[in-house]
């Protein structure tokens, strides 16, 4: 089975979430898509301030789908 995963950027006080980021990578696992899933969010963290993350409640999810 391969896996695609698909990450989120949301806002909590907007309730609202941007369109799916879907990365071009198929993974051999379920582990590897969820581990990579945590990773990206990690990075997408990073590319915001603490002060945008607070004023917003950025949140991000993600999907792994075979």
């Amino acid at each position: 089975m391969k896996f695609i995963l698909t990450v989120y950027i949301c806002s909590a006080i907007a309730q609202q979430c941007s369109p799916g980021i879907i990365k071009p990578t198929e993974y051999k696992d379920w582990n590897d898509c969820l581990q990579n899933g945590y990773s990206e969010s990690q990075m997408i963290f990073n590319n915001y301030t603490i002060e945008e993350i607070n004023k917003y409640q950025i949140l991000t999810k993600f999907t792994c789908i075979e």
